[in-house]
């Protein structure tokens, strides 16, 4: 997780509840189910003066609205080449990413009322506030209904220190989610995005392992960073890192306005906001792990005739003599699995079942 706490991932649904006639207007479509669809056009040609040039494959200036990959991190065939799956890095965007969200825009969702769980959370070092603290019960076409956010509560635990989240701000926040979309292609897995917002002098959680890729894009403010080099040592799941991260493995990040840092699946790090409130957005991009693998081969195995014939008349056979019959067509099965339609299936199973 991005940055995320040890909280339970809960599903969430579709889409949160529409925005009632009370909200301010230019709230984020997650109104009444609508999508904004894409951002605004992109300017033309790069802007005199900046660092870098646009890169390769950059289509507009640094001031146009991150859509694409290319707006994060460049050349993406570089970027493949050179750092997925390797070690963290720190790169500038080809984009302006203060445009994908404000915190003004951030306090005008919480202020409305109408956001719901699980597509919030506030914590503080590590620990969430009571989820009955946080919601409130509000009436909708006649039906009381719980898990819309408490303002109140919010900013005073904002207020005391505690950093406030969006969760899966791709479901329902359009600029957000035309950029997350135009990402999945490039990648074989499921992506989701979390904002972060900080009040500075604070760490919001202890080191810890995320279960995903991640890329970190800096909004607003300064937050120092404390990341690990991948090692035999780094974990497939999101875990709490056991004591410090090592001398050999200390990588130390500044990160400011449109600094994006890549993690590798199994990077080590925590966080502290530093200058002024911090917002970031985490992107994950979660891989279909080995269960996912092992999912697919036996949906596949089960549906094969072979194994039918055998279910059908299992009660033949000694349970030993049974056992074997279905060892060997397990592994007949498995020998004539297409890998690469076995690999799409588990992507298509961590997109839908995230």
């Amino acid at each position: 997780m991005p940055t995320t706490t040890t909280e339970t991932r809960e599903t969430a649904p579709a889409r949160p509840p529409g925005h009632d006639a009370g909200c301010t207007p230019g709230h984020t479509a997650q109104a009444a189910g609508q999508d904004a669809g894409r951002a605004p056009g992109q300017d033309a040609g790069c802007s005199a003066g900046q660092d870098g040039g646009c890169g390769a494959g950059c289509a507009g200036g640094h001031d146009v609205l991150p859509a694409r990959l290319e707006h994060l991190v460049g050349d993406t065939d570089a970027f493949f080449r050179d750092h997925w799956a390797g070690q963290p890095v720190l790169l500038r965007a080809h984009s302006d990413l203060s445009r994908l969200i404000t915190e003004q825009e951030m306090w005008d969702e919480v202020d409305c009322g109408l956001l719901s769980r699980p597509y919030f959370t506030i914590f503080n070092e590590g620990v969430r506030t009571a989820i009955s603290d946080m919601t409130r019960r509000r009436t909708v076409v006649g039906h009381e209904l719980p898990g819309f956010i408490e303002p109140e509560r919010i900013r005073e635990d904002f207020a005391n220190g505690a950093t406030f989240k969006f969760n899966q701000a791709e479901h329902w926040h359009p600029r957000i989610r035309t950029l997350v979309k135009a990402l999945e292609p490039h990648f074989s897995g499921g992506l989701e995005s979390f904002v972060f917002l900080s009040p500075p002098g604070k760490t919001a959680m202890q080191a810890h392992m995320d279960g995903a890729h991640v890329f970190i894009l800096q909004i607003a403010g300064v937050k120092d960073w404390v990341v690990g080099r991948v090692d035999d040592t780094s974990t497939s799941d999101s875990v709490l890192h056991e004591g410090a991260i090592p001398d050999e493995r200390r990588i130390e990040l500044t990160l400011r306005p449109g600094d994006v840092m890549y993690m590798p699946h199994g990077t080590p790090h925590y966080a502290t906001a530093r200058e002024g409130n911090s917002i970031h957005i985490a992107i994950t991009v979660e891989e279909p792990t080995a269960q996912n693998l092992a999912e697919v081969f036996l949906a596949g195995f089960l549906g094969d005739p072979v194994f039918k014939a055998l279910h059908d008349s299992h009660h033949h056979h000694p349970l030993a003599e049974r056992t074997e019959l279905l060892r060997q067509a397990l592994l007949d099965h498995l020998a004539r699995a297409d890998e690469n339609a076995t690999a799409r299936a588990a992507v298509t199973l961590r997109r839908e079942h995230r």
